[in-house]
């Protein structure tokens, strides 16, 4: 009879898992280094960031405790840094640094659920599903999101200190989970809600409640709470500065109250099924309070289900709370942005539903149909590394996102804005027109975007009906002097010479060094024979760009003598 194989131990077992979710995450993410930058926020956190493309150094270091780009996210910019100093500003490798982030989070979450609940393949599937929900992949395909991988590694890595200090109360094991938790904060401050995790930890599945004194794990949780406070008035007082908090005027406090109703049964739907995944959904024009109290109704229900079975179920009251809470920074209360919800706010929030719903599976399913449940489990992970996979496909470019967004979702001017300018980009004008189009139908009140219409408009040939949308432009905002340039230029190629000149010279009013507009004056000055105030102001522009050769050669031309001088059209 042939020897029984000996069993793997536990703690061996334990790291082979660990390498196979590492490897998982790796592969469905594999496509993600052949991204590029997207022109949305990776412009202002990245490759148009003067702090970050120096590289890393101590002046450098320094400066990053200093807002940039409305946001006090320190150890995102070094970490930016970081990676221009070792792979220069090259967006595969900062992909890469995402994906290693965020495999690495997948790695420490699930040691930390084994260590806590001792229930390895259950630690496994909550981790796997963290790892490979398609749901995370904007947080990992986006550079810009390098704040939210970084800012949850360093929270995990925070509570697993602190599930082992809860083991044997030491101070080394303590002082890291504060030291993690100031280092998240430090990424993003989404972690401010670490205390409040921490007492549902206590709660399940340490069961310290009722076991350690009360007064005791109020106590731990001071420092976390100083931390807490600390990055909140940081958070707050950058947006103020920048002038990117929206107000309760712009948007009242019942509209948001009622967007974040709505928003945590999205977010539960989208995890259920991650379909139509974007990159921003705008907020609802008009106020929707009938799904806001249907919302409602769904959110108490299930709360209520949760506390009447918390103690034969404690994970469920420990997932939901966890679920609740952990996204309060993220609903909108506080608006920062237009952006109705995102995706990547829930990267952190959704590990309570995973834990909650796995464990009840997992506990009410008969002992006897194991298999059928790991096969469950193996066919549900293959599906949503596939759906990453595909997912991943949006995120090449500027301008697969955005038209991918505009297709899976309604009335989203952002979306077909963003589109518009990649398609002007490439040159691809009538396709910009017909997404500039969209967005104005959207949002007509856009002066921006109205003056975007009109260059792709004159580059097509259209000059009456560009120089109309820069007139529209201008009465949005008279003082855009693009749109007013570009109205100059354009009255210029129509023959509307006078109204020409009062343009320039409203531009030279505001911008007295305005080479351009100085060149631009001059030749139409020059074609109503205009040449001694068409001389002065071809001689300013040559001064102010002296190695502009069309400037230069228009004034050797005007200053001829006047035999050889010959009249020159404005080529605008």
């Amino acid at each position: 009879m042939p020897a029984a194989r000996p069993r793997l131990s536990e703690t061996r077992l334990a790291t082979y898992v660990a390498l196979a979710l590492a490897a998982a995450v790796l592969c469905a993410y594999a496509l993600v280094v052949r991204c590029d930058f997207v022109a949305f926020d990776d412009n202002s956190h990245v490759y148009e960031n003067p702090l970050v493309l120096r590289g890393l150094s101590w002046a450098g270091v320094r400066d990053a405790f200093h807002f940039h780009a409305s946001l006090w996210i320190p150890l995102t910019w070094i970490s930016f840094m970081a990676d221009v100093s070792l792979f220069g500003l090259h967006p595969g490798a900062m992909h890469a640094v995402n994906l290693a982030f965020h495999a690495a989070s997948t790695v420490v979450l699930f040691s930390l659920l084994h260590r806590a609940t001792g229930h390895l393949w259950a630690s496994a599937f909550v981790a796997a599903l963290f790892g490979l929900h398609p749901i995370n992949v904007e947080s990992v395909a986006w550079v810009a999101e390098r704040k939210n991988v970084l800012s949850t590694f360093f929270c995990l890595a925070a509570l697993l200190a602190y599930v082992r200090y809860a083991e044997r109360w030491r101070a080394t094991f303590y002082l890291a989970a504060v030291l993690c938790a100031a280092l998240s904060l430090l990424a993003k401050p989404m972690a401010v809600t670490l205390p409040f995790a921490l007492l549902l930890l206590d709660h399940w599945p340490l069961n310290r409640w009722g076991h350690v004194p009360w007064r005791r794990l109020l106590v731990e949780k001071i420092p976390f709470v100083l931390l807490a406070a600390g990055a909140c008035w940081m958070a707050m007082h950058a947006p103020q500065e920048r002038g990117a908090l929206v107000t309760t005027a712009t948007l009242p406090l019942a509209a948001r109250v009622s967007n974040a109703l709505i928003s945590y049964v999205a977010y539960l739907g989208t995890m259920l099924w991650p379909g139509g995944l974007a990159v921003y959904y705008p907020h609802p024009i008009d106020p929707q309070p009938l799904l806001a109290a249907a919302a409602a109704a769904l959110l108490l229900a299930i709360s209520a289900l949760a506390v009447i079975w918390w103690k034969k179920h404690p994970y469920l009251l420990a997932g939901w709370c966890w679920y609740l809470g952990v996204l309060v920074p993220v609903l909108g209360l506080v608006q920062v942005g237009s952006q109705a919800r995102a995706d990547r706010f829930t990267y952190l929030p959704q590990l309570g539903l995973f834990c909650a719903l796995t464990w009840l599976v997992a506990e009410l399913w008969p002992a006897a149909h194991r298999k059928a449940l790991a096969t469950g489990a193996v066919l549900a992970l293959t599906a949503c590394a596939l759906l990453t996979a595909r997912n991943i496909a949006p995120w090449m470019d500027s301008l697969a996102l955005f038209e991918h967004t505009a297709r899976v979702t309604r009335g989203n001017a952002c979306a077909h804005t963003n589109a518009g300018l990649a398609r002007s980009r490439r040159g691809d004008y009538p396709a910009a027109i017909a997404h500039f189009q969209a967005s104005l139908r959207i949002t007509p009140d856009q002066p921006a975007i109205w003056n975007e219409f009109g260059a792709s408009l004159t580059h097509i040939g259209k000059q009456a009906d560009a120089n109309a949308c820069f007139r529209t432009a201008l009465q949005l905002d008279a003082t855009d002097l693009t749109a007013r340039y570009n109205l100059a230029t354009g009255l210029c190629k129509t023959g509307a010479t006078d109204e020409a000149i009062a343009e320039f010279r409203q531009i030279l009013h505001v911008l007295p060094d305005f080479a351009r507009a100085h060149f631009h004056l001059g030749l139409s000055l020059q074609t109503q024979g205009r040449t001694d105030e068409a001389r002065k102001h071809l001689r300013e522009a040559a001064r102010l760009a002296p190695t502009d050769q069309e400037i230069i050669a228009a004034l050797r031309v005007a200053e001829a003598p006047p035999q050889n001088t010959t009249v020159i059209r404005n080529p605008a």
